[in-house]
C-alpha cells in the first residue's frame, strides 16, 4: 500500500514538473516575438502563389472566375527574385475545375531587386497595359514580406499594431491609385508550419479605395483584404501565407456611357515549395 502511494505521488510530481517545464517553454514563446530575429536565406527560396478572382454580382451569383499563378524565387545571385511559369486560367461556374492556364510570357524570366519600387511606370516595362492581376502577385508578395519583417519587433500578442507608413494614397504604376486607409497588424500566437515554429501574423485593411484606368477599361471602387502569415521562429522566412480580399467596383468599357456594379473576391495562397529548395 505505501509503496503504491509513493508511485502516485512520483507520477504526480513528474506530471506536474512536465506540465510546468511546458507552460514556462509556453509564456517564452508567447511573452514576446524575438527582436534580434535575423533573415537566413542559405539558398534560394521558391513559393508557388495562386489567386482565384471570383466575379459575383450584388446577390452573390456568380458571373465567372479566373486563377492567376506562378512560382516566385528569392534570395538569388546578388539577392535578386524571379518570377517564372505566371499562368492565368479562366472557367465560368463556381465548381467548376481551372483548366490549364494561358502563360504569361511577359512574365517569364522577371527579375529584380525585391527593394525596387514596384509603384512605378518603370518597373513592369513590357508588361501590357491591361496585366493588372499579373501585378498583383508582384504587389501582393511585397506586401506579404512587409508585414512579416518590417514590424516583428513592434507586435505584442493579441494587440493590434498601426503601422502609419503603410497608411496612404499610392500609385499603382502609371496604372491608378490605391488608397490604404488603415493597416491592423496583431500576433495571434504561435503556430507551426512546413515542420518549423512559427509566429502567426494577422493583417486586416478596410475601406480602401480603388481607381484604375487603363487601355481596356476604367474601374473605380472600394477594397477590404485580410489574411495571415506565418514567419519562421527559426530563420525569419515566411512559411506560408494567405489573402483575402472583396472589392465593390464599378466598371466601365470603351464606348460605354454607364458604369457596372459588381463585386470581385479575391482568395490567394502562398505556398512554400519545400520539395524544389
Amino acid at each position: 500500500m505505501r509503496m503504491t502511494l509513493v508511485l502516485l505521488a512520483f507520477s504526480f510530481l513528474f506530471a506536474y514538473n512536465c506540465m510546468a517545464s511546458e507552460s514556462d517553454v509556453l509564456d517564452k514563446y508567447l511573452s514576446s516575438l524575438p527582436g534580434d530575429l535575423q533573415l537566413k536565406e542559405d539558398g534560394p527560396q521558391s513559393y508557388k502563389f495562386t489567386c482565384d478572382h471570383l466575379n459575383i454580382n450584388t446577390q452573390g451569383d456568380l458571373i465567372g472566375k479566373h486563377r492567376v499563378y506562378g512560382e516566385y524565387t528569392r534570395a538569388l545571385t546578388e539577392g535578386k527574385v524571379r518570377w517564372k511559369n505566371v499562368s492565368i486560367a479562366r472557367a465560368v461556374g463556381f465548381d467548376d475545375p481551372f483548366p490549364e492556364g494561358e502563360k504569361q510570357d511577359y512574365m517569364e524570366g522577371f527579375t529584380y531587386n525585391p527593394d525596387s519600387d514596384s509603384l512605378k511606370p518603370e518597373f513592369f516595362q513590357g508588361f501590357p497595359a491591361t496585366a493588372i492581376d499579373a501585378r498583383n502577385l508582384v504587389w501582393d508578395t511585397v506586401m506579404f514580406e512587409g508585414f512579416a519583417w518590417s514590424y516583428l519587433d513592434k507586435l505584442e500578442l493579441n494587440r493590434t499594431y498601426y503601422p502609419s507608413e503603410a497608411v496612404g494614397e499610392f500609385n499603382l504604376a502609371g496604372a491608378g491609385t490605391f488608397q490604404n486607409k488603415q493597416i491592423e497588424l496583431t500576433w495571434l500566437g504561435i503556430s507551426r508550419m512546413n515542420e518549423e515554429p512559427c509566429a502567426l501574423i494577422q493583417y486586416r485593411a478596410f475601406l480602401n479605395k480603388l481607381n484604375v484606368s487603363t487601355e481596356g477599361f476604367d474601374i473605380r471602387g472600394g477594397s477590404h483584404y485580410w489574411g495571415e502569415i506565418w514567419v519562421s521562429l527559426e530563420d525569419k522566412q515566411i512559411e506560408h501565407a494567405t489573402l483575402y480580399e472583396n472589392v465593390v467596383v464599378e466598371t466601365k468599357m470603351p464606348g460605354q456611357e454607364n458604369w457596372q456594379v459588381g463585386t470581385v473576391f479575391r482568395r490567394g495562397v502562398f505556398q512554400k515549395m519545400i520539395d524544389e529548395e
